[in-house]
């Protein structure tokens, strides 16, 4: 948490900003209440008095009769790492201009209550909030070692216990992300189906949302519960892009459906779709498991292959047209049209790219050798995108 999402809590919502607004991202791990520990007629009882990274809160009761104690009170806080004051205005509607004014250089915030909060409710939702953020941070930790690393049964189990949730005999996946990946209001919208998920987690990971369901039954209709939830609380699926596993073990092959999982939505948004199943990828999983096993050697393949298309030198409408040309599973006309030109003008920049890489492969080979190479490369475009190391 830092200062400016502190403000964005339901209780402090009304809170406005009254100096230091260059200081919102200083972050926040406690609330405290500051009575007298300022006031030169009280002896300090405390040694830290306020910890670093805390929010403030004050009536700024002492400075009633003298308010020259303010200038020293912010000077202190700054000193002591204090990341913001929030004073009720029952002593000072307006603080002196100095005060501000030195804040505001120092860019320390200090921001004035909205209404009648009490401080307690305060501390007891950043507590509950920070508690949330520490679940999460545990979930996602959890979910990235399942995709990164090399896992076993009994690291699995491990996972299962810090979940301390009841999980059924099979587990089902999903890996959602919206389009536009740089609105996250919808995160809200899902986590509204955590309710429903007796015997699963619903978490994020990496600007994306991982929604894990057990049952009893291999044959559970995982897909069209999760249509219907997002139905009953109107969020619109078809904005989203989502990636399902196949059935997996969830004492044993956990780790096998969040990775699926995860792979099926990178390949929807490598094909433009707006759903795929792991299952249904073909060959294309054997792509996957061999950049997932050995990046290096995947990648070496891909710049022996496409680097030609890819120098700086040459037309970048090549490299694009090599991709859209395997997009579309060689239909030249639907190329074109993607392209908005005339398919003899692919036809030619295809005999350009033949001639670049492969001029001396038959047609079959070419177009299998063309389509590993571009899916590898936006595979790993895709995963650089989210900085993922497998080990």
């Amino acid at each position: 948490m830092n200062v400016k999402s502190f403000m964005q809590l339901p209780i402090t919502k009304d809170f406005s900003i009254v100096a230091g607004i260059h200081g919102l991202s200083n972050p926040v791990n406690s609330v405290e209440i500051l009575d007298f520990e300022f006031s030169p007629d009280i002896q300090t009882v405390r040694e830290t008095i306020f910890n670093r990274h805390s929010v403030v809160l004050s009536s700024l009761l002492f400075a009633r009769q003298k308010p020259e104690y303010l200038i020293d009170t912010i000077k202190n806080l700054i000193e002591l790492g204090v990341s913001a004051l929030a004073y009720k205005p029952v002593i000072f509607q307006n603080l002196p201009d100095e005060v501000v004014a030195f804040a505001n250089n120092q860019n320390f915030p200090i921001l004035q209550f909205g209404g009648d909060e009490f401080f307690e409710d305060i501390i007891l939702e950043v507590v509950a909030y920070t508690k949330q953020q520490d679940k999460a941070h545990k979930l996602e930790t959890i979910i990235k070692k399942l995709i990164e690393k090399k896992v076993n049964e009994e690291q699995i189990h491990s996972f299962l216990q810090q979940l301390n949730k009841p999980f059924e005999k099979y587990v089902f996946a999903a890996n959602l992300q919206i389009d536009t990946t740089e609105n996250t209001e919808w995160i809200d919208s899902l986590f509204q189906l955590e309710p429903l998920l007796k015997s699963g987690i619903i978490c994020t990971y990496k600007k994306s949302i991982f929604i894990l369901m057990t049952n009893t039954s291999k044959y559970f209709q995982f897909e069209n519960i999760l249509n219907e939830w997002m139905t009953m609380y109107a969020i619109p699926k078809e904005s989203f892009i989502i990636g399902y596993s196949q059935v997996q073990c969830t004492q044993k092959t956990l780790h096998l459906a969040v990775r699926e999982a995860f792979f099926a939505r990178i390949m929807a948004e490598i094909n433009v779709q707006p759903t795929c199943h792991y299952e249904k990828l073909a060959t294309d999983t054997l792509l996957i498991e061999l950049y997932r096993e050995n990046t290096p050697f995947a990648m070496k393949f891909v710049h022996k292959y496409l680097d030609p298309l890819l120098d700086e030198k040459v037309d970048p409408d090549l490299i694009q047209t090599a991709i859209s040309y395997i997009l579309k599973k060689g239909n030249i006309k639907e190329v074109a049209n993607s392209h908005f030109c005339h398919p003899n003008t692919i036809r030619y920049r295809m005999t350009k790219i033949r001639q670049l890489i492969a001029p001396a492969d038959n047609d079959f080979v070419f177009y299998e050798q063309l389509s590993a190479a571009i899916k590898l490369h936006l595979l790993h475009n895709r995963i650089e995108k989210s900085a993922i190391v497998f080990e």
